[in-house]
């Protein structure tokens, strides 16, 4: 069943690729199969959302908003490990340089957003929850009948996050066939 929903979930984004190449369709495609393998193989850890990192970052430039988004929500899946290693200061300083990058002055961040206030409140529960699961696991301690309430709270929040931005860079992806450019040509990459 892994195997079968691995390949269902990268075989949109290859058929893409192939039926229309590009340098852009290439770095959604790599992205896209890598979100597939770590979504769906048989055996994944927190730290394997390292490997979707790469391409995210290399689409930067192009989706800053898909890439502080999806940075954040790596960091959080893998915040129950690091509490368990006790790397929280390190955390706390690496997510607070992303942010300070991120948002700095004459970054992409704000440039052409259109974002209505709906999809801006779908998008901000989330982080609301994140943000207070934070805290909640450090301060308060599970039920006895459910040790791992939080991490499964944290997993679930990350994987649903991981799940819509693999759905949207797959339409990205395949939206780049109503705007086609020569492979090789400046604004591909």
């Amino acid at each position: 069943m892994s195997l079968s929903a691995t390949i269902l979930a990268f075989l949109p984004s290859f058929i893409q690729q192939v039926k229309s190449p590009s340098n852009l369709g290439f770095l959604y495609s790599l992205l896209n199969s890598s979100f597939s393998f770590y979504l769906f193989s048989y055996q994944v850890h927190e730290k394997s959302i390292l490997l979707p990192l790469l391409p995210a970052s290399l689409l930067a430039l192009h989706e800053p908003h898909l890439h502080g988004w999806f940075t954040y929500y790596a960091l959080f899946s893998m915040y129950p490990l690091i509490c368990r290693d006790q790397l929280l200061l390190q955390y706390i300083a690496v997510l607070g340089l992303f942010v300070l990058i991120y948002y700095s002055p004459g970054g992409n961040y704000g440039k052409g957003t259109n974002i209505s206030s709906g999809t801006m409140a779908v998008l901000s529960l989330p982080l609301l929850c994140s943000i207070l699961l934070h805290t909640v696991y450090l301060q308060i301690e599970p039920p006895k009948r459910y040790p791992f309430l939080f991490e499964a709270l944290i997993m679930f929040i990350c994987f649903s996050q991981f799940i819509i931005l693999t759905l949207y860079t797959n339409y990205k992806q395949w939206m780049l066939d109503f705007h086609p450019r020569p492979v090789g040509s400046k604004k591909d990459l």
